[in-house]
């Protein structure tokens, strides 16, 4: 009984390590295969703007829709100076957060003594599918938005591996105070560290000292939150709704806490759940209360008793809770002072599903030490893993999908041209936010920044030799493209959307073409999707055949004249050629 016992716990391991390493791996793969290329859409060009005419530090300490970012504004605008406001730069500096915040919840769970080691791998299991989940990719996938939440959680993590040792040192006192105002300061759900910290030192019995100081800093951080100046910008005010009574209130809140139980039941059911508005509520609340029930039976006996103990699992899976518990709070409360609620945006995931990782940790904190059901406990993070892998397998394709959206209108802003597509799917009320950002990418472009920094759109006007001198070759071009679309240059004058597919030798994507008229004059630039026949067979189970090709743009268009397409990377054009059909 003892060798099937030990080879139970080994085989528990192992798998719990293999599962963990799938998901944290595949995540990275698609998460780069998918990540967003241009961030137009964001606060980010707002914020470039105003930093050319003012200093670092003015542009960093802007709060933005009432939060203060100015960590990541740090790191945005250091992006912006060092690398031109690349967006892959913060992409990796998103993920590197991303894995920081892994390791800091990670450390107290392997140096906690008083769990076996079955117990710490399925731990590990459990916070790399929270963190790598890639329902969570609206957040993870966009290096702006990844930089300020795993920032703000990053600064938490910290703060949570520290507050045990505030006992006997005021350096690591001072430490945890600087990781709250890291949090507090890189968005606004980061302000739930200071309720926390509070919490946790009630439950640990920290010195009055310690506990005063938490509360002295977290009123300095909301009076520099209240006496910051606000970016200038243009979005539309939207009109106060009544949100009825206080049970409706908390059943929005239920709905938000619940909605990647929802996501995950979606993917298993593809096309249903969403769709059908009342079940998905439904789903979402009962889900969402029964989460909260679990999460007061945990919190409430230690909030009274005050016995966190010395277990770094229980202590990690607390902290964790009741700070993403006041962080959904504080996400409920202000979206409720503007708009209606809409608990089923996914980019509410990055925060309700580090909710439920925690209740994990803890029921497996539990579970070691019960002598009836332990086991059932313990293969819980395996049925969870089996459960949320539709929804990180759906994710794969969604974001590669939004990626290929977002080359397209960066092809097109690259070209100086608003695809009438485009300007017909915005709202009435986003007009003028509409217009400002294609004054931005004016800009933006004028000044080589974002997708502009690689000057292709400098190329457009110039005739072939101007760019290219003698630097041409054979390449194998071949391929086929059409005018599918027309829109509107920047300037008034007509163009046109010109799609197709292009390969050279070996199957290989020409990465660049350009669009030349028949007097030889460079009348647009066109960019391939970020998408191979290789990748597309390896990685999406050719699934997404249909989006190998490429996008580009012809301004001035005339129908009259003779269009070709050649390739152009590495500044050097194919000594082929693909006609344009009209």
């Amino acid at each position: 009984m003892h060798v099937f016992a030990s080879a139970a716990e080994r085989a528990v391991q192992i798998f719990a390590i293999s599962i963990g390493a799938v998901f944290l791996v595949s995540a990275g793969i698609y998460l780069y295969l998918g990540r967003v290329t241009f961030l137009w859409t964001g606060d980010l060009w707002d914020v470039y703007a105003f930093a050319w005419k003012h200093t670092w530090l003015q542009s960093a300490l802007l709060k933005q829709d009432s939060h203060v970012k100015f960590f990541p504004r740090i790191i945005c605008l250091a992006n912006l100076r060092l690398f031109h406001g690349d967006s892959q730069m913060l992409f990796f500096a998103g993920l590197g957060l991303l894995f920081i915040t892994v390791s800091l919840l990670l450390i107290p769970v392997w140096r906690d003594k008083s769990v076996s080691l079955t117990a710490k791998t399925l731990c590990t299991l459990v916070v790399l599918l929270g963190n790598f989940w890639m329902g969570r990719a609206n957040i993870t996938a966009n290096g702006e938005f990844n930089c300020e939440d795993s920032l703000a959680m990053s600064g938490a993590a910290l703060a949570f591996l520290l507050i045990a040792r505030t006992r006997c040192s005021w350096v690591t006192t001072a430490i945890v105070v600087c990781a709250g105002f890291v949090a507090s300061f890189s968005f606004g759900t980061g302000l739930a560290i200071w309720p926390t910290l509070l919490l946790l030192a009630w439950c640990l019995r920290l010195p009055l000292r310690t506990i005063v100081l938490f509360g002295i800093s977290a009123l300095a951080v909301a009076v520099i939150n209240e006496i910051l100046p606000v970016l200038p910008f243009s979005w539309p005010k939207v009109p106060e709704v009544s949100h009825g009574n206080l049970i409706a209130a908390l059943t929005k809140f239920c709905r938000i806490v619940g909605s990647p139980v929802l996501y995950t039941i979606a993917a298993w059911r593809p096309g249903k759940t969403l769709t059908n508005l009342e079940q998905s509520f439904g789903i979402a609340l009962w889900s969402g209360l029964a989460g909260l029930i679990l999460m007061g039976i945990l919190v409430i006996p230690r909030v009274i008793r005050r016995d966190l103990g010395k277990s770094g699992l229980e202590s990690t899976g607390l902290s964790l809770l009741i700070f993403n518990l006041f962080a959904l709070t504080l996400i409920a409360v202000g979206r409720l002072k503007s708009l209606d609620l809409t608990p089923f945006a996914p980019r509410y995931l990055f925060w309700s599903s580090l909710f439920w990782t925690s209740l994990i940790l803890l029921g497996i904190k539990r579970g070691e030490h019960l002598a009836i059901g332990r086991w059932l406990i313990l293969l819980l993070p395996f049925v969870i893993a089996a459960a949320a892998w539709p929804a990180h397998h759906q994710a794969w394709f969604s974001c590669k999908s939004a990626q290929f959206m977002y080359d397209k209108d960066a092809t097109a802003m690259i070209n100086g041209v608003v695809d009438a597509q485009t300007r017909q799917m915005v709202p009435p009320e986003f007009k003028q936010v509409f217009e400002e950002r294609l004054h931005m990418a004016s800009q933006m472009r004028a000044r080589r920044l974002d997708v502009f920094a690689d000057g292709l759109q400098d190329w457009i006007g110039l005739r072939q030799a101007e760019v290219f001198g003698t630097r041409h070759r054979p390449e194998a071009l071949r391929g086929r493209c059409k005018v599918d679309a027309l829109g509107q240059c920047d300037n008034g004058a007509p163009a046109a959307r010109v799609s197709g597919q292009a390969f050279k030798y070996e199957q290989a994507l020409p990465r660049t073409l350009v669009i030349i008229d028949s007097n030889g004059v460079i009348c647009g630039v066109a960019r391939s999707a970020r998408i191979s026949p290789f990748i597309n067979r390896t990685f999406y189970q050719s699934k997404l055949t249909k989006n190998i090709g490429f996008v580009g743009y012809i301004r001035d268009y005339n129908p009259e004249l003779q269009y070709v397409a050649r390739g152009a990377d590495n500044l050097t054009l194919s000594d082929e050629e693909i006609p344009v059909q009209h």
